[in-house]
């Protein structure tokens, strides 16, 4: 096998796409720790079988919601395989498909993993002992314990699960003697059993003969059940057709009765309108007086009405037209005295001004004295300052007698007014009143008149004067003739019907000649018919009784099958319980043969894994010697490996020494040889031929002398193996490797790679 090409994207840190061709030989993939070089060989393991060394949940990108797809083409026996595998969706939906020489011959997680299987002659645990050497498996083989290195090679070999497959059969020898001892103690004594079963089977014996008693006591009682219920249905099938004939009787005697009645009425109504034509003749001369009764009430109605509304009128009174002369005297006088009544306020309004100026003279001439000047000429008042003040109080005293005098008579003439307009308004009273009593006289003078005219049109309607109370008398007249007429109009509508109540009148003379004779020939049928109504309810009280027997001996038959089934479930649980029984015995005995082949089972395995460990240390030995010679050019004797701890111990002149003597070069390709001969075991136990070795960090921190002789190891392993893969982390390696693949650590914990020569 060799791997032409790796293809990624999405797979843990190779997010881009990254599409990379694998030379052949030896190839060193390096790069700095953490960069994605175990990521980018695991992706091998993953593509082809689906495994990883986590769950399928941490393959794709962190941080990526599109798929992840990987492809490994590798070269295997003359054919071109590529694997490709995907994962898609929120939960990682995995996809496969196996391509051979361009053809797709597998699809599907299991068939593309069983396909792989088959190609390379082993599963995917083969796969990983024999080509992957991880990190820390070479070194140790001499780091570590016996145990945890004897625990190592033994899973690489893939001998732990005879180890595991020992144990549970041990573990199942021991469980089945737990058991066998559990139901031996449990186990019934059979012969108890089978005399239980054979009472129970003879009480099913007994309760069977009396269940077939009591069933035929209920066949019998059902057969009397069956003939009494046939006796009682003829007779009531007579009773339906007798209750039949007594319906439909009184149906008919019924439509008779009805009938009957309508032929009563019909008589009646006939008889009835004979009446009614007599009386008709009778009543059409006063109906047909009624317009002129109509015309005369109404004429005499309307003098009666004329005569009533003239003596409501008392006779006129003649009055002479109204004067109004003295009333426009009073008038006059009155304004007259109103504007000698004006003239006078205002001559006291004036004196009272003139008052009002004398006394304010008379107030500044008392501010005065002798020696001051006149207010008035400015000379020096002196002597005459007293004939000055007396003037002024003369002045004041006139003015306030001239004032009296003249309140008096505004008073006297407001007195003569109030008197005067009083007067006058009386007086225009008075000829108010006598021309609403002139225009008054006059408008009865015209209604009177008016009265007499519609008396006088009111007579001249009428042939003859009216009779006293006449109205009354044609009104009482006028009634009874048009009660009258409404009869003739109601007996002439009764009279249109007289055809028709003639023609019914027959009809339903005929329908009760009819329905009589229907009813007697339907009493004739009933008494043919002989239906006895105590027969009956003896039939009834027979049927019920015989139904009674039926459901008691129903019951006892019931109670016997119940019975039956009880003894039987009784015998057929006993059975079960004795073939238990009996089975459980025969599982003891098995269950004996069981505990001593598990037992020996365990012994055979364990036998069988010391064989395979005792076989498997020699041929490890004689590999990884063989091997070892080849690396150090046979510089030393011999390499055995202890079987029982697969301890390295290496001869020189003749004496054993283990690997602490050796330097850490010969320490390293001891290692190195051990864990290739484990890988050759593994793909010779598996029978695949795969031809492909990946180390992962081999050179560890090796001084220039020790990574020299292991580079030259591995080159010299070429010839064992088509392809090998070298992971490290020492980029000096890369310049003494015939082809590199460089792992390249970008930011957000992203990766790519690049084949940077052989290729």
């Amino acid at each position: 096998m060799r791997i032409t090409r790796l293809y990624l994207r999405n797979y843990r840190v190779f997010a881009d796409e990254l599409d990379l061709p694998i030379p052949a030989g030896l190839v060193g993939i390096y790069g700095p720790n953490g960069a994605g070089k175990s990521a980018l060989v695991g992706s091998i393991r993953w593509t082809l079988f689906g495994k990883d060394r986590t769950g399928k949940d941490d393959v794709r990108t962190t941080g990526v919601g599109t798929e992840c797809i990987t492809e490994v083409e590798f070269e295997h026996e003359s054919h071109l395989y590529l694997v490709r595998r995907q994962l898609a969706g929120a939960n990682n939906t995995q996809k496969a498909e196996v391509h051979w020489n361009g053809s797709q011959v597998a699809e599907g997680v299991t068939d593309v993993r069983r396909y792989v299987e088959s190609v390379l002659g082993m599963d995917d645990a083969s796969f990983r002992a024999s080509v992957f050497a991880e990190q820390n498996q070479v070194s140790a083989f001499s780091d570590v314990s016996p145990d945890k290195r004897r625990e190592l090679v033994l899973r690489l070999l893939g001998i732990t699960p005879l180890d595991k497959a020992r144990d549970l059969a041990r573990a199942d020898a021991r469980t089945s003697k737990q058991l066998h001892d559990q139901l031996q103690v449990r186990l019934p004594d059979l012969d108890d059993l089978r005399d239980d079963l054979a009472a129970k089977e003879q009480a099913a014996t007994e309760a069977e003969r009396l269940s077939a008693v009591a069933s035929a006591a209920a066949l019998d009682a059902v057969a009397a059940h069956d003939a009494a219920i046939a006796d009682h249905d003829a007779l009531d099938r007579l009773r339906q057709g007798y209750d039949g004939l007594v319906q439909e009787g009184k149906a008919v005697v019924a439509l008779l009765q009805e009938a009957t009645e309508q032929l009563d009425r019909l008589t009646a109504e006939q008889a009835e309108l004979a009446g009614a034509a007599t009386t008709l003749d009778a009543l059409n001369p006063i109906a047909a007086g009624v317009p002129t009764l109509e015309r005369r009430l109404a004429a005499v109605q309307a003098v009666d009405a004329a005569r009533l509304a003239l003596a409501a009128l008392p006779a006129p009174t003649e009055l002479a037209v109204p004067d109004a002369t003295e009333a426009d005297l009073a008038r006059v006088a009155a304004d007259e005295a109103a504007a000698a009544a004006a003239d006078l306020a205002g001559e006291v309004r004036a004196a009272r001004g003139e008052l009002a100026r004398a006394e304010e003279s008379a107030s500044r001439s008392a501010s005065l004295s002798t020696d001051e000047d006149c207010p008035m000429c400015g000379q020096a008042l002196g002597d005459a300052f007293a004939h000055v003040q007396d003037h002024r109080r003369q002045e004041v005293e006139a003015a306030a007698a001239r004032l009296a005098d003249l309140v008096k008579r505004h008073q006297a003439a407001t007195k003569r007014h109030t008197t005067a307009t009083k007067a006058a308004d009386q007086a225009q009273s008075v000829l108010r009143t006598a021309q609403q009593a002139w225009a008054a006289a006059q408008e009865h003078a015209v209604r009177r008149g008016t009265a007499e005219a519609a008396l006088a049109a009111a007579l001249d309607g009428l042939e003859a004067a009216p009779a006293e109370n006449e109205a009354a008398h044609l009104s009482i007249e006028l009634a009874a003739a048009r009660q009258a007429a409404a009869e003739v109009q109601r007996l002439e509508g009764k009279l249109e019907r007289a055809g028709t109540v003639a023609v019914d009148l027959a009809s339903a003379s005929a329908r009760v000649d009819e329905l009589t004779d229907g009813a007697e020939a339907l009493r004739v049928r009933v008494r043919e018919l002989g239906f006895d109504a105590a027969a009956l309810a003896a039939a009834r009280q027979r049927r019920d009784e015989a139904r009674s027997q039926s459901e008691r001996q129903a019951g006892e038959a019931e109670a016997a099958r119940l019975a039956l089934v009880t003894a039987g479930a009784a015998a057929a649980t006993a059975k079960v319980l004795l073939s238990q029984a009996e089975e459980r015995h025969a599982e003891l005995k098995e269950l004996v043969d069981d505990v001593r082949h598990t037992s020996r089972v365990a012994e055979l395995l364990a036998q069988f894994r010391n064989t395979v460990v005792q076989a498997v240390g020699p041929q490890l030995a004689s590999q990884a010697a063989e091997l070892f010679a080849e690396l150090t050019d046979h510089e030393y004797e011999r390499l055995d490996v202890n079987p029982e701890t697969y301890e390295i111990r290496i001869s020189d002149a003749g004496i054993e020494h283990g690997l602490a003597r050796f330097s850490g070069s010969e320490t390293d390709l001891a290692n190195l040889a051990l864990r290739v001969a484990i890988s050759e075991q593994v793909r010779f136990q598996s029978g695949g031929a795969v031809g492909l070795l990946v180390l992962d960090e081999v050179f560890g921190p090796l001084d220039d002398d020790r990574k020299a002789r292991m580079l030259l190891a591995l080159e010299r392993l070429k010839g064992r193996f088509r392809q090998v893969l070298v992971v490290t982390h020492d980029s000096e390696i890369k310049e003494q490797l015939p082809s590199a693949i460089q792992v390249v650590k970008l930011p957000g914990r992203r990766a790519t790679a690049t084949v940077l020569s052989g290729v």
